[in-house]
Formats: structure tokens, C-alpha cells, sequence
């Protein structure tokens, strides 16, 4: 549940506790005066009746005269009056007919309103010999439509003013969501590793300062992965130069020496006897192994063929030698002539991540099947080269921590160059690996 959410939630259900309450209110105060007024009523009607039969005397002609003028009694508010001669006459009383009310009460406010009924009576002896009862009840549906207009307008205002306050806090949410909703942008861009992004001025305060606090972040994260691309660079460099060195000497000086140890064993061949031969047979044989093994370790420490015929060449020698090694894995290269131009200094980078590649797919997929392609893709105002490796292996779930540098080396060397990497990966489902070089537009 988002907070955006929770919030119109919150303030919708207050608003509406605030007009649930004012309507209990009103109403409980509506039903008192109701009450009260009905009360007094009958009340002051019972009164009323006392000082008539008082005057009346118990005259029959004076209390018959009386009776007729009690109708007028009946037409105050609140009250109905019936008057019956036991045991059973009634005494109908011609009372003027009562005005409906212009506005109807609803049922529920009436109900909520209405007390419990109040009567009065009074006997009276009449000199005919059978007593009179009048009685006097309560009818408050005139003083509950008086309540329910008064009611009615108070439960409008609240209920206007609920929206009011409503709208001004839903109005004023809103506003502060566009800034958190910015706020998320910028920082769902540095969770992606969009250090560039900067957040514009925003109008609230306090998310301002979260705005600049941001801005001062990225920046010194932008700094911070400029800085760690140069030393990375700058690690990567004298790491090819070391290589390129120790390759160097293992030409030069243990080529050389092995070289020579093979001559010399060579010319005691004529001069020693049997068992001395079999031993200069034995030197010279591991000379030429010692061949073997120095020619691998200088491939891997620096491919010489990089810097004599390019990039294409050295590749071509590379997995022609991994070919050797295992047979049983077909791999398909494709190669676009025009990569040798704009390749430049990330040369001897892209053969690093096919050499880590390949060795990775010999120890860890067990794959039959390998795909390696380079191409060029123009862009504005950079060029990238862009190469594919894909294999038919084992795969492996992303999620899960990885031990080793093999994959974390390729993104590094990737990112020195200001270029992407992307992995896709599933158990089974083989890897396959993308990566976008920029190069300058023209060619180098």
C-alpha cells in the first residue's frame, strides 16, 4: 500500500468520523429539544384543561360550550386531544385541518428524533351521569420538521466544509507527491548507475533540501566513478605492461637460454656414450616441452600477434588454439572487418573479456555450442562496438553471489572504457553476454 494511498485514506475516513460525529451531535441535541418541547406542551395543555373544567362549574350546558371550544386547543402545536364519553362515545371535535410540512424529514432523522409518546387525562363528571375522558398526546412532528431544517443546513455546512478541507489537504498531498515522485526518478537513476542526473529546484522546502542534498550525492559520485574508471585504467595499463614485459623476458631471456641449453646439449650428442646419450636426449626433450609451456604462458601474458597484426588475428589465433584444446565444443565467430579501425586502445580489452570468457565456458558451462560476434554499430555522435558471446551451458541463477573475479574483472574493464555490460543468465538456459564499447567516429 503506497503512502499516497494510505494518506487519502486516512484523511477520507477523518472526514468522515467528523461528520458522523456532528451528526450524532445535532441529532442528540434535536431529540432533547424535542423532547423538552412536547413535554412542555402537554404540560401546559393539561393546565390549560384544569382552569376550563374549573370554570365550567360542573354546569352540563357550560362544560358542553367548553368541549366545542377545546378544538381550538387541539390546533397548538405538538398536542392531539380526544374526548370520549364512556363507555364508549366519542366526542368529535371540530378542529381546523393542520398544514402539512413543506419539507418532509427523512425517516431516519425522524426516527432518530422522536421520544417516547406522552399522554395526559383528565376525568370529568358530567351531570348526565356518565363521566367524559379527555386525553391529551404528544405530536411532535412539527416541532421534528422545525429541528430537521436546522439540522439540515448545519449538516450541508459540514459537510461542505469536510470536502473543503479535503480537497485543500488532497490539493497540498499532491503537490508534495510530484516532488517525492521526482525525488524517486533520481533515485531509481542512481540505482541504475545514472550518475549524471541532477534533480531541478523544487518548490517545497524541505523537499528542496532533499533536492540539493541529492544534486551534492551524485555529483560526488559522478567524481568518485570518474576517478575510480582512471585508477582502474591506470591498474589495467600497468598490468598490460607488466604482462607485456614478463612476456618480453620469457622471449628474450628464458627463449633464449633454453635455446641454447638445447644447442649445447645437441653437440655432446657425438661425444658421449650410451647412457650420456640418453640423457642429452632427455635435456633436449624437455627443452622443447619447456618451448611448449613458455609459448602458452607468453599467449596468455600478452598476445603478440595484438600488437604485429591487430585484433582479428589475434583472436582467430586464440580460439584456434581453444579449438585444440576442446574439440568437442564448436564455436562460431563472426568478425566485422570495419571493429580493426575503431577498436583503438580497448583492443587488448575485448580480448581479455573472449579469453575470460572462454575460459569460464571450459570450467564452468559445459557447453557444445559458442557463439562470438563482433560488430559496429554507428551512433551519434560516438560509434560502439558491440560484442556478443553466447554458449548453450549450464547457466546459473544471476541472484546468487558468485565467487571469483572472472565477471566482476570483464565489468570493470568495461566501465573503465565508459561502456555497458549486460548479463542474461537463467539454470539451464546458457549465458549470453553483451557488451557496448563507444569509439570515436573516426576511425584510428
Amino acid at each position: 500500500m503506497s503512502l499516497r494511498f494510505r494518506l487519502n485514506l486516512t484523511i477520507s475516513l477523518t472526514m468522515f468520523i467528523i461528520v458522523s460525529v456532528g451528526a450524532l451531535f445535532i441529532t442528540h441535541n434535536a431529540r432533547r429539544s424535542v423532547l423538552e418541547e412536547v413535554r412542555s406542551s402537554v404540560n401546559m395543555a393539561l393546565q390549560l384543561i384544569d382552569a376550563g373544567l374549573q370554570q365550567t362549574g360542573g354546569d352540563e350546558a357550560r362544560l358542553r360550550a367548553w368541549l366545542s371550544e377545546l378544538a381550538h386547543l387541539e390546533n397548538t402545536r405538538h398536542l392531539r386531544i380526544h374526548v370520549q364519553q364512556l363507555p364508549e362515545k366519542i366526542i368529535k371535535l371540530d378542529s381546523p385541518p393542520r398544514d402539512k410540512a413543506e419539507n418532509p424529514v427523512p425517516s431516519w432523522f425522524a426516527w432518530a428524533v422522536t421520544p417516547e409518546l406522552m399522554t395526559g387525562e383528565k376525568m370529568v363528571e358530567s351531570s348526565g351521569g356518565n363521566p367524559i375522558r379527555i386525553s391529551v398526546e404528544a405530536d411532535p412532528s412539527d416541532e421534528i420538521a422545525e429541528a430537521w431544517r436546522e439540522a439540515e443546513d448545519f449538516l450541508y455546512l459540514m459537510i461542505i466544509l469536510a470536502a473543503a478541507v479535503y480537497a485543500v489537504v488532497h490539493f497540498t498531498l499532491g503537490r508534495a507527491f510530484v516532488s517525492v515522485g521526482v525525488i524517486l526518478q533520481g533515485l531509481e537513476g542512481i540505482e541504475q548507475g545514472n550518475y549524471e542526473k541532477r534533480l531541478p529546484h523544487l518548490d517545497l522546502l524541505e523537499f528542496d533540501r532533499i533536492s540539493q542534498a541529492f544534486n551534492h550525492t551524485a555529483e560526488a559520485l559522478t567524481r568518485s566513478r570518474r576517478e575510480n574508471r582512471a585508477l582502474t585504467q591506470q591498474s589495467l595499463a600497468i598490468q598490460e605492461e607488466e604482462r607485456r614485459y614478463i612476456s618480453q623476458e620469457l622471449h628474450d631471456e628464458f627463449g633464449q637460454s633454453l635455446s641454447a641449453v638445447k644447442v649445447m646439449a645437441a653437440s655432446l650428442k657425438k661425444r658421449v656414450d650410451d647412457d650420456g646419450l640418453m640423457a642429452v636426449e632427455a635435456i633436449i626433450e624437455s627443452c622443447d616441452h619447456m618451448f611448449i609451456e613458455v609459448r602458452a604462458m607468453m599467449r596468455r601474458l600478452r598476445p603478440m600477434l595484438l600488437d604485429e597484426l591487430g585484433l582479428r588475428a589475434s583472436l582467430e589465433d586464440l580460439i584456434a588454439h581453444w579449438r585444440n584444446r576442446n574439440q568437442r565444443v564448436e564455436v562460431d565467430f563472426h568478425y566485422d572487418d570495419e571493429v580493426e579501425q575503431y577498436a583503438g586502445d580497448a583492443k587488448i580489452h575485448l580480448f581479455r573479456i573472449v579469453q575470460e570468457c572462454l575460459t569460464n565456458i571450459v570450467k564452468y558451462a559445459g557447453a557444445r555450442q559458442v557463439s562470438i560476434d563482433f560488430r559496429l554499430s554507428a551512433r551519434t555522435p560516438l560509434h560502439s562496438i558491440i560484442l556478443d558471446i553466447s554458449d548453450d551451458g549450464k547457466g546459473f541463477n544471476p541472484e546468487q553471489t558468485r565467487s571469483g573475479f572472472g565477471l566482476l574483472g570483464m565489468k570493470e574493464r568495461i566501465a573503465s572504457l565508459g561502456g555497458e555490460f549486460d548479463l542474461t543468465t537463467r539454470p539451464g538456459g546458457g549465458v549470453a553476454i553483451t557488451v557496448r564499447v563507444p569509439c570515436p567516429r573516426e576511425p584510428g
